[in-house]
């Protein structure tokens, strides 16, 4: 079983190739996977993800999606290159493999721990955010209820002076669709809640 003291010691002096952009795009001519994922596999310093993370299960102990969402958590934008085809029901194209450098992975076994406790802050202040937004927005609702008039697909001409407008439409072929960034030849309506005073649109935004 590989500790976290070995897998430091291996990648320490492992040297990789940190721009394999230079050799160019394109595709194998024995597989369905691009001349840059074929250099990143053969790589001394570069473990794919699924291979690192591996690697970090049987170091630490934790399950695989601990381990998955750790090393995501400490390399957001990992290298990565395409390889494979995506089934039609995801859409088609192809896959993407990412992978792990000496570098991140040695940065990772070394402050393990501390990945562990910082994502565990940064999920807290999350769930935090999450429901103080929640909140703010029950609150603004309540607000609306109680101090303003709710209009529903109304002509732009018959908007409020104090209007906090939610929606905006077009009437298609095939009915009510959101008009936002279309610019058809076509007559917009907007859905909102209007306000009896700017004293009270101006409190309702401040929310």
């Amino acid at each position: 079983m590989k500790t976290l003291e070995k897998i430091i010691e291996k990648y320490s002096n492992k040297e990789y190739n940190s721009d394999n952009y230079g050799i160019g795009g394109g595709l194998t001519y024995h597989k369905f996977t691009s001349n840059r994922h074929e250099d990143a596999c053969e790589d001394a310093g570069k473990l794919t993800l699924g291979k690192a993370t591996a690697m970090f299960v049987k170091a630490t102990g934790h399950n695989i999606d601990i381990v998955k969402e750790i090393l995501h958590y400490a390399v957001p934008n990992m290298e990565w290159h395409h390889a494979g085809k995506l089934p039609k029901a995801y859409g088609g194209g192809m896959k993407k493999t990412y992978f792990l450098n000496a570098s991140e992975i040695v940065n990772i076994a070394i402050n393990w721990q501390s990945l562990i406790e910082k994502l565990e802050i940064s999920k807290n202040e999350a769930r935090i955010a999450a429901e103080n937004q929640k909140n703010r927005e029950q609150i603004k609702q309540e607000y609306l209820q109680k101090n303003a008039s709710k209009y529903t697909r109304i002509e732009l001409s018959a908007r409020p002076e104090f209007f906090y407008e939610i929606d905006r439409e077009m009437n298609g072929k095939y009915g009510w669709f959101s008009s936002y960034g279309k610019y058809y030849n076509m007559p917009e309506y907007i859905t909102g809640w209007g306000f009896d005073s700017k004293e009270k649109y101006e409190e309702f935004i401040k929310l």
